[in-house]
């Protein structure tokens, strides 16, 4: 749903939010698909895509740890995904006469459908679940 939601973006906005938005959330989407894909064919769970050896790389620019950056990965992962489900988008019948004005728009959970929301709901907890006990083995 994040790669969809990226991809949304630059549309709508014509590229002017691509770079600021699009962009980052369609990266954090493929490097999803890649981490989980990668788990499922190995059977393991230790994929690291490059999105997270990025946030690892930002990490020990600032004098932390791995745990750091996959703590900041995970709340941004958490937060983009949010808002992918709270945004506005135009509802289907949504018609302009010179542009479109607040009532023409609606949040998109609303239109989205079940099994959407409940595969991100499911992700949204996971990440939460790995952030929880990543924390918690560092404070044994």
């Amino acid at each position: 749903m994040q790669f969809a939601t990226g991809a949304g973006i630059c549309y709508a906005s014509l590229g002017t939010l691509c770079a600021l938005m699009g962009v980052p959330i369609m990266a954090h989407g493929a490097n999803n698909v890649y981490e989980n894909g990668r788990n499922l064919w190995t059977g393991k769970s230790d994929a690291q895509g490059p999105v997270r050896h990025a946030y690892h790389g930002a990490a020990g620019l600032m004098n932390r740890g791995q745990l750091e950056g996959n703590l900041a990965y995970g709340a941004i992962d958490i937060g983009m995904s949010m808002y992918g489900v709270t945004r506005l988008v135009l509802k289907p019948d949504a018609r302009r006469l010179f542009r479109y004005i607040r009532t023409d728009y609606i949040q998109s959970y609303k239109q989205a459908k079940i099994g959407t929301l409940t595969i991100d709901s499911i992700a949204t907890g996971i990440t939460l679940r790995s952030m929880r006990s990543a924390f918690e083995k560092t404070n044994e």
